[in-house]
């Protein structure tokens, strides 16, 4: 009985070879899809963690005013720390773009060659790869930089350079205009020394090798002996004398109220000693005017009003004596405290770092790992809701060969076959299926064509090597072992329930008489009536095929949402943008420049979803011309932006925390106002309110927007940001994700149209007893058609006009999980248009579909009844 079972599959597959041929291409391409976009996201997240590795990446690097001396270093790498010195030079190339001039590395952040050799001597350099893609160039070519020629022996990278930002505020990458040039140690001492060249950028790299914390390296360094006199930072030496001469401006103040007490002490003193001798001496003069004659009473008595007021003036100036003895000690006193105050109020943090940044705070390192990890998470999504389609799929698809064969199995059952013999018959062949389709989707994904195209967005924007393509083990049992698997569940169940009939009600092909029979339908007109009537009798491949459109759509909406949210980043970014310079200062003016509008800009953070993100908070005032913004007087008050409503959600009243990671204090602001801002996650504040809030006079800011070039000098910057920058680095991301958004929609539309022609194939073989007797009666295949395919297009048209919006809806709503690390709003709207295009892009698949099944229709003779009758 089994060998006659086996010998069936084969002819069951030649005769539907077309269903399988569809069932299998449903499952190529969702395994593919999920193979290649999982695999992509692992190759890199595994590559960059053993580039990292291999090469030695940095716990985190720290810049300085002046090197560290000879001691210092060897106090740190007692420690047990590794240290090593990544000091920098900026030089322009001939055609304007910047180039970084670094030594090469020895212990940290070591550099790994695509191509070539390291720089060996003057004249020769080694270029980062993204940089040398930019500009076409290759080992042996030429490149002039900083007024030297260099032959470039080598193309490489560097894990601390992994997103190429030239400045860690940079928001994107362009390579076009900036990269790296590793060079020996004399061709950097020819640069250093170069009086024409920008002044060296002194940051160190550091490895703690569990020997020590973060924050302990931190604590050391500042603890270190620090001459600030020894800077060559001009500015910085301004500003330190800035902050001395108000101090010393009070303290002279003092010093000078504490020496005018100690005169007037001094002189009351005197006029004290003065006031007594006068008194004792007009006490003897007295005395000798009692003595005159009784005539000389008018002398007497003067001269007793002049010992009075001797004695008056005397007592008054012990008196004034006293209290300007109290004075000053009084001022004494003050002059003490006062000093102590001033130590305080004035204090200068005379430490030697200029900056510190951990290896997880640097928006350089690890860049791409974190950026595939939202394709990873919708790969993953996007199989789970695959299985459960394939799962409905394959359910159907089974019930429908049941209920086709239910006369040959109930002759088998007579026969004296299994139940168990026809179970593992009927469900070897779909599993079979299942298996050879996720087997070809997972090499497919594995492939160039799969793997290695999603692999293409990441090289192109990130510095990476090209890494070794991962084969994850669980993508490999996903792909492959799940189908099957999944065909075996789900056709167990399905068959044991229908095999469990009796041999005479299976040869009869009993059937249950569905709800539909009891549906009243008062259209008198007859096609209407049996279209509906068709419809009801076909609920379950309804279903399936409004369930197949569903799932199609949630991934057609994931790439349209992709392709949205970029399109929407850039034009917000750009329309937002009314300024065309903005500079971020280390050491602002005094007086803001002619044309400028001061600001102060802080980055705080806000954690979602397991990441913190930048959040900026701007002071402002609310005249400003390059914002639209209503800011509110108060410490805690401020206006948020729209891209923040969207990804945190916040509304009116609420509570918005923010953190400073530099200081782990939190900040809790109540928001008082939206504003229609989108250019990125910002929050807007009163830029006095904000100065009180974070300590700073009422003078200082840190920013300057300007509708023109300022006259700025260079070492007050810490950069300069272009109108132009912001419009190009708002494009890259469009252009990053461009191939995974078609592929997102082209993969969508194929598995809908595999779906769309297996249900309503089924639709037709199911019905062909039906069509067969139409035909009796003298229907033409229009006719035909026209009773069993074209009742479809309304559950088709209804479940897209539902399903449309409904998919965008939810998509909207789970797509901040696909990109939690993306520092943005999520502007996902699109036009009415859009709607309409893919409304169109629906109905137009059916149709075509329908056209093609047609032929199938014709195929079906007025002989089908003959072998039907009982």
């Amino acid at each position: 009985m089994n060998r006659v079972l086996r010998k069936r599959l084969g002819r069951e597959l030649k005769t539907n070879f077309a269903r399988y041929l569809a069932l299998v291409l449903l499952i190529v391409m969702g395994m593919y899809i999920i193979v290649s976009v999982v695999a992509s996201a692992d190759t890199i997240i595994d590559g960059t963690a053993e580039h990292g590795k291999q090469n030695k990446v940095e716990d985190g690097q720290f810049g300085v005013f002046i090197s560290l001396t000879d001691e210092q270093e060897k106090e740190i790498t007692d420690k047990g720390i590794t240290l090593e010195q990544h000091f920098s030079i900026d030089v322009t190339a001939k055609d304007g773009s910047k180039l970084r001039v670094l030594r090469k590395r020895n212990d940290i952040d070591l550099i790994e060659l695509d191509s070539g050799r390291l720089a060996e001597k003057k004249g020769e350099a080694v270029v980062e790869k993204r940089y040398s893609e930019e500009h076409s160039l290759s080992v042996g070519d030429k490149l002039t930089a900083g007024g030297v020629e260099f032959e470039i022996v080598g193309i490489g990278t560097t894990p601390d350079y992994d997103t190429p930002f030239e400045n860690f505020s940079d928001t994107a990458v362009s390579s076009k205009g900036f990269g790296l040039l590793f060079v020996s140690d004399d061709q950097y001492d020819y640069f250093k020394n170069d009086s024409d060249q920008k002044a060296e950028d002194l940051c160190y790299a550091y490895r703690l090798n569990g020997k020590a914390t973060d924050d302990e390296l931190k604590k050391m360094i500042e603890d270190f002996d620090f001459d600030y006199k020894k800077v060559t930072d001009k500015y910085y030496l301004e500003t330190i004398k800035d902050v001395l001469k108000q101090r010393d401006d009070i303290s002279n103040g003092i010093d000078k109220l504490y020496d005018g007490s100690q005169t007037l002490k001094d002189g009351v003193k005197d006029l004290s000693e003065g006031a007594d001798a006068l008194y004792d001496a007009m006490g003897g003069l007295y005395e000798v005017a009692k003595a005159l004659p009784e005539g000389a009473n008018a002398i007497t008595a003067g001269v007793k009003a002049a010992y009075d007021g001797s004695k008056d003036l005397s007592e008054g100036a012990r008196s004034a004596y006293s209290g300007a003895e109290s004075l000053a000690n009084g001022i004494d006193s003050f002059k003490k405290q006062a000093d102590e105050l001033l130590d305080e109020v004035f204090t200068i943090d005379f430490d030697n770092l200029t900056m510190f940044v951990k290896k997880g705070d640097n928006v350089r390192i690890a860049g791409a790992a974190g950026d595939v990890v939202m394709n990873k998470y919708a790969g993953l999504g996007v199989g789970v809701i695959l299985m459960a389609l394939l799962t409905y799929v394959i359910s159907v698809f089974v019930i429908h060969q049941i209920q086709r064969e239910s006369s040959v199995i109930g002759a088998l059952y007579a026969l004296g076959a299994k139940k168990k013999d026809l179970i593992r018959h009927y469900i070897t062949l779909p599993t079979i299926v299942a298996f050879v389709g996720g087997i070809i989707g997972a090499v497919i994904g594995f492939s160039p064509v799969g793997l290695d195209y999603q692999l293409l967005d990441s090289y192109a924007y990130f510095s990476l090597p090209d890494f070794t393509p991962v084969y994850p083990l669980y993508l490999i049992i996903y792909s492959v072992v799940m189908p099957p698997v999944v065909s075996v569940i789900v056709n167990t169940l399905v068959i044991n329930k229908r095999l469990s009939q009796t041999a005479l009600s299976l040869i009869r092909n009993e059937q249950k008489t569905g709800h539909y029979s009891r549906v009243k339908i008062k259209s008198r007109n007859f096609i209407r009536r049996f279209q509906i009537r068709q419809m009801l009798r076909e609920m379950r491949t309804g279903i399936t095929v409004l369930l197949s459109m569903l799932f199609s759509l949630f991934i057609l909406m994931l790439g349209v949402d992709c392709y949205y949210l970029c399109e929407n980043v850039r034009k917000d970014t750009i329309n937002d943008t009314k300024y065309e310079y903005m500079y971020t200062l280390k050491y602002p003016e005094e007086s803001v420049p002619e044309g400028g509008e001061a600001c102060f800009v802080k980055t705080l953070s806000k954690e979602q979803l397991g990441y913190n993100l930048d959040v900026t908070v701007m002071g402002m005032d609310s005249d400003n011309k390059y914002y639209d913004v209503k800011t509110h007087k108060g410490k805690s008050f401020i206006t948020v932006s729209q891209s923040v409503v969207e990804r945190y959600g916040v509304a009116k009243g609420d509570k918005f925390i923010l953190t400073d990671d530099a200081t782990s204090m939190d900040y809790a602001f109540t928001v008082e106002d939206i504003c229609d801002e989108r250019g990125g996650l910002m929050v807007f504040m009163d830029i006095d309110s904000m100065r009180e809030l974070f300590g700073e006079s009422d003078t200082y800011y840190n920013c300057l927007l300007s509708d023109k070039k300022l006259d700025i000098d260079e070492g007050r910057l810490y950069s300069t940001t272009t109108k132009s920058d912001i419009e190009r680095s708002a494009a890259v991301f469009t252009d990053l994700m461009m191939s995974m958004i078609v592929m997102l929609i082209a993969v969508a539309v194929i598995i809908f149209c595999s779906v769309m022609f297996l249900m309503l194939n089924v639709t037709i073989e199911r019905a062909s007893f039906g069509i067969s007797l139409v035909k009796v009666f003298g229907y033409k295949t229009k006719d035909v058609k026209k009773l069993y395919l074209n009742g479809n297009a309304i559950i088709i048209t209804l479940g897209a006009l539902i399903e449309i919006p409904l998919s965008k809806i939810i998509m909207d709503k789970v797509f901040p999980v696909f990109i939690p690390n993306v520092t943005s709003g999520i502007n996902l709207a699109f036009s009415w248009y859009a709607y309409v295009i893919i409304f169109a892009g629906v109905m137009a698949t059916y149709f075509i579909i329908t056209s093609i099944l047609v032929r199938k229709l014709g195929k079906i003779t007025p002989a089908e009844v003959l072998k039907n009758r009982e």
